[in-house]
């Protein structure tokens, strides 16, 4: 994981606004708003724990980076991954699904 990674989960935990380089927490009353180039990538429910992911239209590696940390943060059994250019998403339960640009509960 990425020191700016690693920051970003922190901002999560410590319930606080952050903000560094491209990456962005904003704290609401019930979610974690996650923003990479402020496109709105993840929200995390902080009473349920419940993680809403989109990769907005950028399937780039920073993007799949910046959620896979997010998803690990949350659960090891989980992630996304690139085959043949496609992206996919393990979810917690185990399904893996065709990852297309909309959001996704993890």
């Amino acid at each position: 994981m990425r020191k700016i990674e690693r920051e970003m989960i922190q901002a999560i935990i410590n319930r606080k606004d952050w903000h560094k380089a491209n990456t962005s927490v904003d704290i609401t009353p019930m979610y974690a708003e996650i923003r990479l180039h402020n496109h709105l990538i993840a929200k995390y429910n902080l009473s349920n724990m419940d993680l809403i992911i989109s990769h907005c239209g950028w399937t780039t590696n920073t993007t799949k980076s910046r959620l896979n940390s997010l998803i690990n943060f949350i659960s090891p059994k989980g992630g996304v991954f690139q085959k043949n250019f496609e992206w996919f998403l393990t979810k917690f339960n185990g399904e893996t699904v065709e990852f297309m640009d909309g959001f996704y509960t993890v």
